[in-house]
């Protein structure tokens, strides 16, 4: 069995809920995991199972020097987006695995990227414009189809409302409570102003500390926040009648898998607001269920510009977004029109959603362990 170093980009929970994902089938399988993240990387990762875990900023000036024996331990790296892991396994010659979920958005992919010993692309959107530019100069690409865990799919659906707010922060890009208070908002608003009595529980999940903080100020009996595992998080969502979601990638692909309709709610970064655009592009979502800032203001094409410029941008709409009394009614009255929906609706989403995956290929999970799993036969020390 082979000993592998993981670690996730502090962004959001993205990148660490594929890693978690892969790392739990890995350990099952036997194998030895050291952890090394920070921030709402190592929220997630810290919950794993691993040998070894340890809370530290990759992004530090001081990370390359002070982590350097714990990468030394290890038979090879798999991270999923972090640069910093990638750049020092290199400098000390151990092999690295990266795991991108968001090949179709990167602006530029650096040459250390391109060369790294195994590339594996999650294929999810649309991902021609980075395999033209990209796609022959990578040394090792394995592309995989959505990586799901589907454990939970026969479980009985209760009566429970779940909202997936996903990391909600992104350390030096954007932070709640400085750039944004996306959650706060759209949690009022839903405690608030959503007809949500239908339910027993509605269930908001996200960030460990922004989540303790709105159940000190909204928790009751009905509505509980708070942060959970995320394989804890796919068994809620299994069980879960109707579900409000971010539109970030993962989580909905999650949902897709699992046959779940879903209303997103409005983007809480730049990202999400271009996969919204193809999510309604594809036909998943639409004026019914989903919130668009295109559908209050001047629409804007971010796609494939400076990410740094794009962020700017989002942000100030966000901010405005925030501060418009009509955008934050209008978007009550659509979620509680949403969850009124009929079955016959929900079913048609069912159909467009299956088709959207099938697309996309098999469960990428499996494929993805056994691609490790080749790649550590070939890179395990051999150790008494």
């Amino acid at each position: 069995m082979a000993k592998i170093l993981m670690s996730a980009e502090n962004f959001a929970f993205g990148p660490i809920s594929k890693l978690v994902t892969v790392a739990e089938a890995l350990i099952e399988n036997g194998h030895e995991l050291i952890f090394v993240g920070y921030g709402t990387a190592y929220q997630l990762g810290s919950k794993l199972k691993c040998k070894e875990i340890y809370e530290m900023n990759t992004d530090a000036k001081y990370f390359s020097k002070k982590a350097k024996k714990i990468f030394e331990k290890c038979d090879f790296v798999l991270t999923s987006g972090d640069r910093s892991s990638v750049l020092l396994a290199q400098k000390i010659g151990k092999p690295v695995i990266w795991l991108d979920i968001l090949f179709w958005w990167w602006d530029v992919i650096p040459d250390y990227l391109l060369n790294v010993d195994m590339y594996i692309q999650q294929y999810s959107l649309n991902n021609e414009r980075n395999i033209k530019k990209y796609g022959k100069k990578v040394k090792n690409m394995q592309i995989v189809g959505p990586i799901i865990d589907m454990r939970y799919k026969n479980l009985k659906t209760k009566k429970q409302l779940l909202v997936a707010f996903g990391g909600m922060e992104a350390k030096g890009w954007y932070k709640i409570g400085k750039d944004s208070n996306y959650p706060y908002t759209i949690s009022r608003l839903i405690t608030s102003f959503v007809d949500t009595s239908k339910y027993e529980k509605v269930l908001f999940v996200g960030n460990e500390e922004i989540t303790r903080k709105l159940n000190i100020e909204l928790g009751t009996e009905k509505f509980i926040f708070k942060m959970m595992p995320h394989n804890e998080v796919v068994k809620e969502m299994a069980q879960s009648e109707d579900i409000l979601i971010i539109p970030g990638l993962e989580t909905p692909l999650e949902a897709f898998a699992y046959q779940k309709p879903v209303m997103f709610l409005p983007p809480s970064n730049s990202s999400q607001y271009v996969q919204l655009d193809e999510f309604r592009e594809r036909k998943l979502a639409g004026n019914s269920n989903s919130i668009h800032f295109a559908d209050y203001y001047k629409y804007k094409n971010l796609h494939g510009k400076n990410l740094r410029i794009i962020m700017d941008i989002f942000l100030k709409e966000l901010r405005m977004y925030e501060n418009d009394q009509n955008a934050i009614n209008d978007t009550a009255t659509r979620i509680t029109a949403y969850l009124n929906q009929s079955q016959r609706n929900k079913n048609r989403q069912r159909v467009t959603q299956n088709e959207f995956m099938k697309s996309l290929g098999k469960n990428g999970l499996n494929k993805t362990v056994k691609l490790i799993e080749k790649f550590a036969t070939t890179r395990t020390t051999i150790r008494k």
